[in-house]
């Protein structure tokens, strides 16, 4: 049986590494990770639920950004873009985040599609989210 877990973001710069979870926006109840997106110049603060398979959304007012959109993904801490992981299928960026565990989250930088994934080196790393969301 599947099971929603809590994401703990980080930023994956080594000399950063600071936790993207904010109390401060939640969404459904729990923190949100925080970014700063960029279109076309213009940069906002992003609120992304924590939440595995969960898209729900906090937007900026600025930019506008709308569906099919894609946009750059900023540290809000250390200013720098998120790094690149491959290619979406729908053939935008992804890039990553570290989580808690030594692993990473994939997500695509285009607005509105919702594909992403995990990446363990083991599966020892994964036990570690997975017991850590069960309290």
């Amino acid at each position: 049986m599947y099971r929603a877990f809590l994401v703990p973001a980080s930023c994956p710069h080594e000399d950063c590494g600071k936790s993207l979870l904010s109390e401060e926006h939640p969404i459904g109840g729990k923190p949100s990770v925080h970014l700063i997106v960029e279109k076309k110049g213009e940069r906002g603060d992003i609120y992304l639920s924590a939440w595995y398979d969960d898209f729900r959304t906090i937007l900026p007012d600025k930019p506008n950004i709308l569906p099919g959109d894609i946009v750059k993904l900023y540290c809000p801490y250390c200013g720098k873009e998120l790094p690149f992981a491959e290619r979406c299928a729908c053939k935008a960026p992804m890039v990553y985040l570290a989580i808690e565990s030594n692993g990473r989250v994939r997500i695509c930088t285009r607005s509105g599609c919702h594909y992403h994934s995990l990446e363990f080196s083991n599966s020892a790393e994964l036990q570690a989210l997975l017991a850590k969301a069960k309290k």
